[in-house]
């Protein structure tokens, strides 16, 4: 039997490929998937800066 996922390192695997993309989309589609997530305040800073790709 496997060993159950590690939620927590999926989710920071999919929040670093949103800050890799670099793109509004990505970070705006990481909000929606996650929104109660810690990591949400990084995304919305992010796209609160601007100067995305």
């Amino acid at each position: 039997m496997l060993p159950p996922p590690d939620i927590e390192a999926a989710v920071q695997s999919e929040y670093n490929g949103a800050v890799k993309k670099g793109t509004r989309e990505a970070y705006e589609r990481f909000i929606r998937r996650h929104p109660d997530h810690p990591l949400v305040e990084k995304a919305r800073e992010a796209l609160a800066k601007g100067g995305l790709k």
